[in-house]
């Protein structure tokens, strides 16, 4: 049988005392706990090891055009990201397979601000800032593109979608457990119950294993063999 959101806050009721065994809660707890989960959810969007997947969405340039936007109703017509962990422009001028990934330079603001001309055209874009405002992000390319045989793609990890109390719940390892014990710390309050320590206790460990299972660890390159000393906070040659 499918597990769905309801089937979770149903299990969280029953082991905070809420609800007895064979017991369903009522519309109204459902709905309260369902706000509470989403809110759960939507703070472990902005945590990077809490997501384990990333989504890349593709905006065609327009010949001319400096800015684009990015969200529901946008140029780029998505979820608004939390944050948009990288960028490239792809010619899409060949065939699929042989369409070509150019590298771009996502600027921050200052190094939007310094750009002392931003209104030079070129074939492609070199670099890109994202104006991170809501609803929609703002995108500003430059140089600006003088034809439509380019596309900006964009990767972000906002993958954890709120919940509807019909949702099925398919996840990666470990999540169900992490959610189900966030959730109890997160109803505790409101029903005036004390967080039990061997809750508290799952709750950090589930979210622990997430965190060790979604871990990117970057490579550190260099031109010459060096190592880090510790002591000093340096980079040393051998």
């Amino acid at each position: 049988m499918a597990y769905t959101a309801l089937n979770l806050i149903t299990d969280v009721l029953l082991d905070m005392g809420v609800i007895a065994d064979q017991e369903v809660p009522t519309a109204a707890q459902s709905v309260g706990a369902l706000t509470k989960l989403n809110d759960l959810i939507e703070s472990w969007n902005l945590d990077p090891q809490k997501l384990y997947g990333a989504t890349q969405s593709i905006l065609p340039f327009v010949a001319n055009q400096a800015t684009y936007t990015i969200g529901l109703g946008g140029n780029l017509n998505i979820a608004r990201p939390n944050n948009i962990t990288a960028a490239f422009v792809r010619n899409t001028t060949a065939t699929p397979s042989q369409q070509q990934d150019i590298p771009i330079t996502t600027l921050t603001d200052q190094q939007w601000a310094d750009i002392p001309v931003k209104g030079m055209t070129g074939t492609f874009p070199y670099a890109v800032w994202f104006n991170m405002t809501n609803p929609l992000i703002v995108a500003h390319v430059t140089p600006i593109p003088t034809g439509s045989n380019y596309s900006l793609v964009v990767w972000d990890n906002n993958d954890n979608a709120l919940l509807a109390l019909n949702t099925v719940l398919a996840l990666p390892p470990a999540y169900k457990r992490a959610l189900k014990y966030g959730l109890f710390i997160e109803l505790a309050a409101g029903y005036q119950l004390p967080v039990p320590e061997s809750i508290g206790a799952l709750a950090a460990t589930s979210k622990l294993s997430i965190d060790r299972q979604n871990i990117q660890i970057n490579t550190l390159e260099t031109s010459c063999p060096i190592r880090y000393d510790i002591l000093s906070n340096r980079l040393r040659d051998f």
